[in-house]
């Protein structure tokens, strides 16, 4: 097999070959068929393959390789995805003062805050924010959104190293943007989630983060410890090695073969979906012109074809070097559907008061919370960006309109809303 700079992936690749009999975790012993194929790597702290939660050897340079990619100064795996990044950049923040929301963020951001204590200062969004009086503290931001558009957040990062702020982006949907010039460049940030799985060939679970300098890696690390399990997946670190190596030597030549496919793509599509311009070419966005998404993706599921997500009248692809000579196949799927139902009339977004939601809660059917405060967000998923915020009260439009979208809602427990009591 071809050797990568890759000494991670190496060193369980080697691993796995030479072992004859594991007493070790996982229970698999190594062996499976099937959905256990890949069960050879999936190994644990044996010797000589790192403890991640304290890397001194092959994760160790492994983090070390992903820093240099992604222009830091340090790096952190994460295999339980980009939340427990999320969640350990805000064990950080705790401590630093304000906790500043800059936008809606994800879910992952307001799960954080209500299993660490913190209450978050929220601002609509980067204009706002530097237009306030913040001083030191930690902001949070959205780098880039499920649809590949990007913030501009060079004054953000201007203003929070003029106030002492310390930055953080969450770009889970863009750890493939170091690996080609025609793709937008990485946050501004001193500290960067990256969702590795999301878009690179990475097994589920794979995130990054990136700090900025040695104090914020401490912290990173120490908070890390705290909130990872201590089994990581080793299956998906070595995804992960392998992703960056391959991708850091061929990335534009991947990436040119990508654009290319869109392009041939956009060129020859001749159904009622338009492709919606993005920063990022590798994210396709079609629009269905007032017509539910979730109707096209429903269809194209029948027939093998799987979207990445369907939002509002929007159905979302992710374009990888694996399924871009496939497109030819989602150009004929589009000329063959025929959508009917409508989209469903989103409720006007408007600025919500925000009241006390800490105290008992207790647990409510969806049509009974109207009027209700809710005590933890509500969404839906995808994209993950929560509708209803924890303090924020329901309103009959707002419960109608998640009844209709039932079956992508997130944030509720055994099919019942969290309301203050």
């Amino acid at each position: 097999m071809q050797r990568y700079d890759a000494p991670l992936y190496n060193a369980i690749d080697n691993a796995a070959a030479k072992a004859v009999a594991r007493f070790c975790m996982p229970g698999h012993s190594g062996n499976g068929a099937g959905v256990l194929s890949c069960a050879r790597w999936d190994l644990t702290e044996i010797d000589g393959l790192d403890n991640m939660l304290s890397p001194e050897g092959v994760i160790a340079d492994a983090q070390r390789l992903a820093a240099k990619s992604y222009r830091a100064k340090h790096a952190l795996f994460f295999t339980a995805g980009a939340t427990s990044a999320m969640h350990t950049a805000l064990a950080i923040a705790r401590d630093k003062g304000n906790v500043w929301a800059i936008g809606r963020l994800h879910k992952s951001f307001y799960g954080g805050c209500a299993l660490l204590g913190i209450e978050p200062v929220c601002f609509d969004g980067i204009e706002a924010f530097a237009a306030s009086d913040a001083r030191g503290g930690t902001a949070f931001f959205n780098h880039v959104d499920y649809f590949g558009c990007v913030a501009d957040d060079a004054p953000l990062a201007k203003f929070c190293k003029e106030r002492g702020v310390t930055l953080v982006a969450d770009s889970a949907h863009g750890a493939h943007f170091p690996f080609c010039k025609k793709l937008p460049r990485l946050p501004l940030a001193d500290v960067a989630i990256y969702g590795m799985h999301k878009t690179l060939p990475v097994m589920g679970g794979g995130a990054l983060m990136t700090v900025s300098d040695d104090r914020l890696a401490d912290e990173a690390a120490y908070a890390r410890s705290l909130v990872h399990t201590t089994s990581p997946s080793y299956l998906t670190m070595a995804t992960m090695d392998l992703a960056r190596a391959v991708f850091e030597r061929d990335g534009e030549e991947i990436f040119a073969d990508i654009l290319a496919a869109r392009r041939k793509f956009e060129a020859e599509n001749t159904s009622g979906y338009k492709v919606v311009p993005s920063d990022d070419f590798s994210r396709l966005v079609l629009m269905g012109g007032g017509y539910d998404a979730t109707e096209l993706t429903s269809f194209l599921t029948q027939k093998g074809i799987y979207p990445e997500a369907a939002i509002a009248d929007r159905a979302v692809f992710i374009l990888t070097r694996d399924n871009a000579p496939k497109l030819p196949l989602l150009a004929q799927a589009l000329k063959e559907f025929k959508p009917t139902r409508r989209l469903a009339e989103t409720p006007a977004p408007a600025k919500r008061e925000r009241k006390d939601a800490r105290g008992a809660v207790e647990f409510v059917a969806l049509p009974e919370a109207c009027g209700r405060v809710a005590a933890a967000e509500v969404g839906l998923y995808p994209p993950g960006v929560p509708f209803i915020q924890r303090g924020e009260t329901f309103t009959a439009e707002d419960v109608r309109y998640l009844s209709e979208n039932a079956h992508l809602i997130f944030g509720l427990v055994n099919g019942r809303v969290v309301v203050v009591k």
